[in-house]
């Protein structure tokens, strides 16, 4: 009896400290809080999950002790272009759960520690014979890393090539990040597409979202975007039946961020997760994560966002930040209502034995600083762009209020419910 009593308070320790994390791990182990919000240390931007070979070169031949991710996010100033955001990625490695990752859009052969990822997401209005017509314009790839990732250790470098839509034998460029900050140059196409990118970035805040050393770090630097968009296959079309083949040019200037987030993954998550899907064939509406993150750039001067990770009825992160008149406020907790109306987009996970995923269109956040609340209702404007079963990227708009007065914007966002 004493032996059951001792493993009952053990247990119940052990909940505790998980249930209440926030009250401990910002100060032991997470340095999200301290950091500086106003520049990013060479460190952070650099690669931090790779091998070297025996002449100090990038070895993308072996196993790698976890990856790292370069995201960009833009939403154009001028609100009449045909583009409407854009988002771009490289990684280095995948996460490690499907659901999460796509494992059906792996070649043949490559497993999930072998690959790299390039990912775009343009959400542009097209014209087809007068009538206005929204399009993701998504482009979503694995690749080998052994022989399409180019990455240098000692300055931000990266590149990711892949073989030409047009000919399986050509490989071209598609997607390439360097710089040091507050400066960096992105290039990136979408080769399904044919939409080329080219942007210059200058980094002004920081907001930090995690900061575990040797586990996992992440962070969102917001700043300043131009450059240029080529379209070569138009945006336009008089006529529905024929293909789009007039090429269109835009300049660029807006407000985003630059994002890198670098974790260790020894191993794939799918093990772990097995008594979970187990269940989900019992129960197949179960879903016990969710994970809601978003970037906002105000009409005015706001800019922040903030990440909430939800799992088994605990939450694992919960903040955020802002950015105004050239201040930070923290956000210390964030509380999120789905809404019904519009009702919202059921997504098919492939699987006869779950339901659909639903992805919601409208939402309300309320986040508490310590300079007062911030409400918004938030309107996801094009169709869910799914990255994997059950995750989506998307662009919002956004309205609400912030210590009295109004606020409105544009946005970039990431959801997952499993």
């Amino acid at each position: 009896m004493p032996i059951l009593i001792l493993i009952i308070i053990v247990l119940l320790l052990f909940y505790l400290l998980i249930r209440f994390n926030s009250i401990w791990v910002y100060r032991f182990v997470d340095n999200a809080k301290k950091n500086d919000v106003n520049t990013l240390p060479q460190t952070y931007e650099l690669p931090r999950y790779y091998k070297l070979n025996k002449n100090g070169e990038i070895d993308t031949t072996v196993l790698w002790p976890g990856w790292d991710g370069w995201y960009f996010f833009v939403v154009p100033d001028d609100k009449d272009l045909p583009v409407k955001m854009i988002r771009t990625s490289l990684m280095t490695g995948l996460y490690g759960l499907e659901g999460i990752d796509n494992y059906e859009k792996l070649l043949l052969r490559l497993s999930t520690l072998e690959a790299v990822e390039h990912l775009t997401l343009i959400p542009t209005e097209e014209i087809i014979e007068a009538s206005k017509q929204k399009e993701n314009h998504l482009s979503h790839n694995y690749l080998p890393k052994e022989t399409d990732l180019i990455m240098k250790s000692n300055q931000l470098d990266v590149a990711i090539t892949g073989t030409k839509v047009i000919s399986d034998e050509e490989k071209e460029p598609y997607g390439r990040i360097r710089g040091s900050w507050p400066n960096y140059e992105l290039e990136f196409i979408n080769p399904q597409a044919e939409i080329k990118l080219a942007l210059n970035y200058k980094g002004e805040n920081v907001v930090w979202w995690a900061d575990v050393p040797d586990v996992f770090t992440y962070f969102a630097a917001f700043g300043k975007f131009d450059g240029k968009i080529i379209y070569k296959r138009g945006t336009s079309n008089d006529d529905a039946h024929k293909l789009m083949d007039k090429e269109e040019v835009y300049s660029i200037k807006g407000s985003g961020c630059f994002e890198h987030g670098f974790a260790r993954k020894p191993f794939d998550f799918d093990s772990f997760w097995l008594p979970i899907r187990l269940l989900k064939k019992i129960i197949p509406s179960l879903r016990t994560v969710r994970y809601h993150y978003e970037l906002l750039i105000g009409d005015d001067d706001l800019r922040g966002g903030f990440m909430h990770a939800r799992g088994f009825g605990i939450d694992f992160r919960n903040r955020g930040g802002l950015f105004q008149n050239a201040k930070y406020n923290e956000i210390k907790s964030v509380e999120i209502k789905y809404l019904d109306d519009p009702k919202p987009d059921l997504v098919d996970t492939y699987c006869s034995a779950q339901t659909p995923v639903k992805f919601y269109r409208r939402w309300k956040v309320k986040a508490v600083t310590d300079d007062g609340i911030l409400e918004y209702v938030g309107t996801r404007e094009w169709p869910p762009a799914s990255i994997g079963r059950n995750m989506i990227y998307y662009n919002f708009s956004y309205e609400g209020n912030y210590k009295g007065q109004s606020i409105s914007g544009r946005g970039y966002g990431e959801y997952v419910h499993i």
